[in-house]
């Protein structure tokens, strides 16, 4: 194939020019001339030199008395020139854009709060999730509250980002910092500040630097690098093994501090030195909640105005005795199921259940009658303490084949690292009839994450012909025949799998639970979302 020369582009593109100017470029031509200049790279370099020569040129003549031309085109000179100068300076702009535009972002808006390189294997999967970060991010801002993290590098130029990890571990990290995320289980730090939070059941979690700071279980903890030969890691809580690492990875010599200890690298030598710490050294890793459940008058009118059977508020006055009023009338109260342990507390207009070695839930005083036989929908708002794998809600046959294990029709639940496959800290519906069986069921999960420290609002909707999950808004629907003549009565149990096995316990809050004997449609879903939430931003 022939090259051509840059005196042939040139020509070529002086007679674009030039037919543009005097007003004989058809449409097609036009649209031609627009898929060359965007293709062909030489050619549209030598269309942007012609055009800036045009320019200059029609500078100069326009000092000179002006001549008037008799044409027969309707296209005037003056507005042929103008359109060709505007599409160089177009070409112009897209080539500084394609190659300019992140130093134009840099001069103009500076440093972008953080930057995130995934790594780039076949299968693998999220390890972390955003719970939060000190700017609102842009809509094409790399790791937004929610986003599920793969193994990646991730530099964080100014501000505060905090992860939770698969395994319940929580970093919290201080920019200027650089970070690369490993697996569930590992980090490296490179430098700046990370605070870190591992909670009892959690396996050991390695963050590593200059040196080693390896967890097992409960523990807080803050690592510092300043460079590959200064750190320094302060333990706020439980104990964290400081390993000084030699040039084939292995420990060459570790040190075990304790609360109230710190580990200081530097010059190749580890030592370790009682500290006293105030609370501003320690990072705060709670999840600050960006939607605070303000449940109004006007959220209640709007849940009560499409008459659910069961509607609980946990608001003052509504706890009696054991029981937890129904506000759509004298029947279905919420019975409260606990061992006096601090593990379920009702207080400030919702209801918290805690991690405990024993059982405790929330159930029903009567049971739902038929409630399969037709439509039935579940609505409530959850927010969660920590990603893990916990029950918000079960339906579950009031006659049950074996009392020690029972069985379910529909499970609600916050899913992650479960026996299923799915991504990392979403929310899973399970629907199974017959309700006897343990044998598998129909799954939907939501397609968006359930943020730890945030409220989340969840609605399920089972209907004859398929299951819905709405999550803040968001559908996923799963399909099939499920006419059924099913009249048996169905009880429910709120904040572990069920009212026998302390299992799958929730960790967190729960509010405004309602139970509606028909489908909710997207429109009603969504008005009771806005209420609390506001409309989608645009």
């Amino acid at each position: 194939m022939s090259l051509q020369t840059p005196t042939q582009l040139e020509r070529e593109a002086r007679l674009a020019i030039d037919q543009m100017v005097d007003g004989q470029m058809s449409d097609e031509d036009f649209a031609n001339l627009e898929r060359r200049l965007i293709s062909d790279q030489q050619f549209c370099l030598a269309y942007v030199e012609q055009s800036d020569m045009q320019s200059e040129l029609e500078h100069h003549l326009r000092s000179y008395p002006s001549l008037t031309f008799r044409t027969g085109h309707s296209f005037s000179r003056s507005w042929g020139i103008s359109i060709a100068i505007a599409l160089s300076l177009l070409m112009l702009l897209g080539f500084a854009n394609l190659f300019f535009i992140d130093s134009w972002k840099l001069a103009l808006l500076g440093d972008p709060m953080l930057d995130f390189t995934e790594t780039q294997l076949i299968g693998q999967g999220p390890i972390a999730i955003v719970i939060s970060r000190s700017e609102e991010a842009d809509a094409d801002a790399p790791l937004q509250v929610g986003d599920r993290v793969k193994p990646g590098a991730l530099r964080l130029n100014r501000g505060g980002l905090q992860l939770e990890f698969l395994s319940g571990v929580r970093v919290q990290l201080t920019g200027p910092a650089e970070i690369h995320l490993l697996s569930e289980h590992e980090a490296t730090l490179l430098n700046g500040h990370a605070g870190v939070i591992t909670p009892p059941d959690s396996d050991s979690f390695s963050l590593n630097g200059p040196v080693s700071a390896v967890a097992i279980g409960s523990s807080e903890f803050a690592f510092r690098v300043e460079d590959k030969d200064h750190s320094e890691i302060d333990v706020f809580q439980g104990e964290v093994m400081a390993s000084l690492l030699g040039p084939s990875g292995d420990t060459l010599l570790n040190e075990l501090v304790s609360l109230n200890h710190s580990a200081s690298f530097a010059n190749g030598e580890l030592a370790v030195s009682v500290k006293n710490f105030d609370e501003v050294d320690r990072v705060g890793t709670v999840p600050v909640d960006n939607l605070f459940l303000n449940s109004t008058d006007q959220y209640a009118e709007a849940v009560m105005s499409d008459r659910p059977i069961v509607y609980w508020r946990f608001e003052d006055g509504d706890v009696r005795g054991n029981q937890v009023m129904n506000h759509m009338g004298d029947h279905h109260h919420g019975e409260i199921h606990s061992g006096n342990d601090g593990s379920l507390e009702i207080s400030g207009g919702r209801i918290r259940f805690s991690k405990s070695n024993h059982g405790r839930y929330l159930g029903l005083s009567e049971p739902l009658e038929g409630i399969n036989r037709r439509d039935f929908s579940i609505e409530f708002w959850v927010r969660t303490d920590r990603m893990h794998w916990g029950t918000f809600f079960g339906l579950l046959p009031v006659t049950q084949a074996d009392p020690e294990k029972e069985s379910h029709l529909c499970v609600i639940e916050y899913a992650n690292q479960t026996n299923v496959v799915h991504r990392p800290a979403t929310i899973r519906m399970l629907y199974r009839y017959p309700p006897t069986t343990y044998d598998g069921g129909m799954n939907v999960f939501s397609p968006n994450s359930c943020t730890p420290g945030i409220w989340t609002h969840i609605v399920v909707v089972k209907t004859t012909n398929a299951i819905r999950l709405y999550c803040n808004g968001q559908l996923q629907v799963n399909l099939d025949d499920l006419d059924f003549d099913d009249s048996s009565p169905y009880t429910a149990v709120l904040g572990q799998l069920d009212s026998v096995r302390a299992m799958r316990q929730l960790e967190g809050l729960l509010d405004e639970v309602a139970i509606y004997e028909k489908a909710l449609d997207e429109d009603q879903i969504r008005r009771h979302y806005e209420v609390i939430a506001g409309p989608p931003k645009t």
